[in-house]
């Protein structure tokens, strides 16, 4: 079930702001070939009435169990994301709002999977660099480099 948080509220006077947090139930989901479970997610949202609307921003961190790419161990990853806008009417489906009231469940479903990292590792381990070499030039490649520059002096010579 999704969660709504009401934006509008009597009382409110210009300049007035109030912040509200909320618990989230996201649904699993798979991505970059592994399941990442959402073990918690909490939003965060700031709402300050302005003389023509409503000035909304929200922040949702999420810890996520998924698998470490180099160990494949099970490991734990947090994400934290949000957005903020104006409102000046009571709809912007941009901002997952109809009727005044912010459906966070439906912005922090759609918004979480590009926030996860293609790779994700577990603390202590890191992906694998490749050595660094004084020229860079894999040396699978160091004899068309030679081909070309033989080739180039051959035009100059011409």
């Amino acid at each position: 079930m999704d969660k709504l948080i009401k934006l509008k509220r009597p009382g409110m006077g210009v300049g007035d702001s109030r912040e509200l947090s909320a618990a989230l139930d996201l649904p699993a989901f798979d991505l970059y070939g592994r399941r990442h479970e959402v073990e918690t997610a909490e939003a965060r949202v700031r709402v300050t009435r302005l003389a023509e609307g409503l000035h909304l921003d929200f922040e949702v961190t999420c810890k996520l169990m998924t698998n470490c790419d180099r160990t494949l161990e099970p490991t734990e990853l947090e994400v934290t994301f949000g957005d903020s806008g104006f409102l000046s009417g009571p709809n912007d489906p941009e901002l997952y709002v109809e009727d005044w009231e912010f459906n966070v469940s439906r912005y922090a479903r759609e918004a979480l999977p590009s926030e996860v990292p293609m790779q994700v590792f577990c603390p202590g381990t890191e992906p694998v660099e490749p050595d660094s070499r004084e020229d860079g030039i894999d040396p699978r490649w160091q004899e068309l480099g030679d081909l070309f520059a033989s080739g180039s002096s051959t035009q100059q010579n011409r």
